[in-house]
């Protein structure tokens, strides 16, 4: 099965690798497209602000920084929930393996009004984003021109493909397919400080626009997102990312006791966010709550269940 991971994360990095070049040339002026991506899997790193890029040591790597599902020791299904009162709903279903993980996703608009020229209502429409996501993560140790030594197995390397749907009135109704890569440095050792990563997330490197029927195209916003994690006593978490889009997530986690979180964190984009959250673990089953704050909406919640084995 390892020879699979290394052929299709080759293969993949190879078609890639042309269009990284313009990717730092065309951050700046990406086209804005909202999409079930940017929520992100899990309630995990919504407790931290969003600041998961240089951490990706669970499941939800699939969604943040892919590379991490190179160093997954256990397999598990996630679900997913995410209220965002008088507005709209988030869910997802994903299932993570070392190596390997897949996704999807929903955002739900609801019901909107819609009115003609006058502002009279004369009836409604929905709203939705399916999204679909896969995912392989690698260490570098693991491919062949690679020289096997200690820093190969602290580096691995992501490649994931994603694609949206959008549905809703036949002009707005369309679809979409891109690809993203990454990697991720992390190194273990002991005393105050026992762990420290630092990824990084070439998101839409290459795809196919999203096309409406309307005839409209709109191009996946390529970003980059560099990330940096450090973990003291393998209690306290304290995570960092930033983004070519001028954004920054800043979050913590404390864990006093291994069946128990606390979280924290930040983030800025145009506007200041707190978020905080809690995770609890019982057996085999982990659950994970988030709530976000917004200086004009009102808060999100998510919560999130996952099952591990």
């Amino acid at each position: 099965m390892l020879r699979w991971v290394r052929a299709v994360t080759l293969t993949g990095m190879a078609v890639a690798a042309g269009a990284l070049a313009c990717l730092l040339g065309r951050c700046a002026d990406a086209a804005s497209i909202t999409s079930t991506f940017e929520l992100g899997l899990g309630a995990r790193a919504v407790g931290m602000g969003g600041a998961f890029v240089g951490l990706a040591d669970d499941g939800t790597a699939l969604s943040y920084n892919t590379a991490g599902l190179a160093g997954l020791r256990r397999s598990s299904l996630l679900s997913s929930y995410e209220s965002r009162p008088g507005t709209s709903s988030y869910g997802q279903v994903s299932a993570a393996l070392p190596h390997f993980g897949a996704g999807i996703t929903l955002f739900d608009f609801g019901e909107v009004s819609e009115t003609d020229e006058y502002g009279n209502t004369i009836g409604s429409f929905s709203y939705r984003d399916y999204g679909f996501v896969a995912g392989v993560g690698v260490k570098a140790a693991d491919l062949p021109f690679v020289p096997r030594n200690a820093w190969a197995e602290r580096i691995a390397l992501g490649l994931s493909a994603k694609s949206v749907v959008v549905s809703t009135l036949d002009a707005g109704s369309g679809s979409g397919f891109a690809v993203d890569l990454s990697c991720l440095l992390r190194t273990n050792s002991t005393g105050l400080i026992t762990g420290c990563g630092v990824g990084v997330v070439a998101e839409n490197v290459v795809g196919i626009p999203i096309r409406y029927g309307s005839g409209h195209e709109e191009d996946w916003p390529r970003k980059l997102t560099i990330g940096t994690s450090i973990e003291l006593r393998d209690q306290v978490v304290l995570a960092l990312d930033v983004t070519t889009e001028k954004t920054v997530c800043v979050g913590a986690e404390w864990t006093p006791i291994p069946s128990f979180s606390l979280r924290s964190g930040i983030g800025y984009d145009s506007l200041w966010r707190w978020s905080l959250g809690i995770g609890a673990r019982f057996g085999s089953f982990s659950f994970d709550g988030a709530i976000v704050t917004h200086p004009y909406l009102n808060a999100q919640f998510r919560g999130s269940l996952e099952f591990g084995w």
